[in-house]
Formats: C-alpha cells, structure tokens, sequence
C-alpha cells in the first residue's frame, strides 16, 4: 500500500475552523473540534500526530533495519509498522 509521502503539513482552518493536514498541495485529512476550549486543543494535537506519521513511520523503519530482534521492543516496532501499512 502506498501512501502520500511526506512531510505533512498542518494547515489552515477550513471554512468550518477544522485544522487542515495537507501534504504537496493535496488534502491528506480533516480534524474537527466542537467549540469547546479542550476540544480545540485535542484537534490541535490530533493534527500534530498525523502530520508527523510520515516521519514516524520512517524512523520506526530505520529502528527495525538498525536494530536486534531479539530486543523487547521490537515486536512493538514491527507491529506500529504493518498497522501503518495496512498489514
């Protein structure tokens, strides 16, 4: 599976104050909020972590290829990854 290769852009807000993720000109995704203070900060955040998710995915990857199987922690890396691919 293929995705829209990054970065990932935090864009304006549409026309209904809901922040724009957006990557080389085209809309990746939208993150609504309800009005309420918290609620926009969660949005907010919400777009911080999708618009990193390129760069995430390829540091994982650069862990998976670097580092030792046998380490804890890499069952965790090797299941974000195929979640992120669709696997």
């Amino acid at each position: 599976m293929s995705y829209t290769p990054g970065p990932w852009d935090i864009g304006d807000l549409d026309r209904n104050d809901q922040r724009q993720i957006t990557a080389h000109s085209s809309l990746i995704a939208t993150c609504a909020h309800e009005c309420l203070s918290l609620r926009e900060q969660i949005m907010e955040a919400n777009a911080q972590l999708i618009a990193a998710a390129p760069e995430l995915l390829d540091a994982l990857k650069e862990v998976a290829h670097h580092a030792d199987d046998e380490c804890g922690f890499m069952v965790l890396v090797k299941a974000a990854i195929a979640k992120a691919e669709g696997r």
